[in-house]
């Protein structure tokens, strides 16, 4: 059984929206981290279309009930994308593939006493279960160094902005919607959340063995970080603070680290702080 013990979504910006979101229904959680919209109006009328799509797969995976095993899991997946692919095709003018809203997104069901995880893009999860192994899931594990040696490459060439906002430099506005095209076009490498379908199936599958009971914390990759980017815990350390001093604690931390390197001369990266969902939960 998962049972919700603390969750927390902030803004990595208090002047935009957030574009993630994270919940539970019944056997199943999850978190979802909208893609920052690269053009300036959205489509949808949301606050952003990254907002939106995390917001129509949010209110998907509501529905979801029973005994959720990896065929199940990728059907919801697919019919939340092609719900959310019919709502696009009705936006005028039609969007460009770099303007098409994608999503990175993590579910764990409970399925007949089994964990199943299914993920698509970089959330991740960490759990420690009641023998102390500690686990982690989710992602490419090394998303966080990739980005930063890519980020460190292209900073070069940037002059330093004050909103600590590198992502809207206008060359690397340009590298980042190369690769959203990519993302839009070619959906079982992207391994993303998107309008076209076949995401589903291209999404990876995983089961958990976690000894019961146990506590398991979703993230997305802003507050990931934590972990995979700023060293300040490993995945059992996480857990462990999550679950003593709650995630709300932990996101001070995090905003900490971010505050003290605003300009990224130590951890280079997109932006000064990213949008941060954690769903903390136990599992018996």
């Amino acid at each position: 059984m998962l049972t919700v013990l603390d969750a927390l979504s902030v803004a990595g910006d208090r002047g935009k929206q957030n574009d993630d979101a994270c919940g539970a229904h019944g056997n199943l959680a999850w978190v979802i981290d909208g893609a920052t919209d690269l053009h300036d109006a959205p489509f949808s009328g949301a606050a952003s279309d990254a907002a939106w799509i995390a917001r129509e797969l949010d209110r998907a995976l509501r529905g979801g009930a029973g005994d959720l095993d990896e065929a199940a899991l990728r059907a919801l997946v697919r019919e939340a994308s092609a719900a959310a692919a019919a709502r696009v095709a009705r936006w005028s003018p039609p969007p460009a593939p770099w303007q098409k809203p994608i999503a990175s997104a993590l579910l764990l069901a409970d399925a007949g006493g089994a964990l199943v995880g299914l993920d698509l893009g970089d959330c991740r999860l960490y759990a420690l279960g009641a023998d102390d192994a500690a686990h982690a899931a989710g992602g490419p594990p090394d998303a966080a160094d990739k980005e930063e040696a890519f980020v460190a490459q292209i900073a070069q060439d940037v002059p330093a902005r004050a909103d600590g906002a590198l992502w809207r430099a206008p060359n690397v506005l340009a590298v980042l919607r190369e690769a959203r095209t990519a993302q839009n076009t070619a959906t079982h490498d992207a391994k993303v959340f998107s309008t076209d379908p076949a995401c589903a199936d291209a999404a990876r599958v995983w089961r958990l063995p976690l000894a019961r009971p146990g506590h398991v914390l979703l993230a997305s990759d802003g507050f990931s970080a934590l972990v995979d980017r700023y060293n300040a815990y490993d995945a059992a350390g996480l857990v462990q603070a999550a679950a003593t001093h709650g995630v709300a604690a932990l996101a001070g931390e995090l905003r900490a680290i971010e505050r003290d390197d605003a300009g990224g001369a130590r951890h280079p990266r997109f932006k000064r702080s990213d949008d941060a969902t954690a769903l903390l939960l136990r599992v018996t």
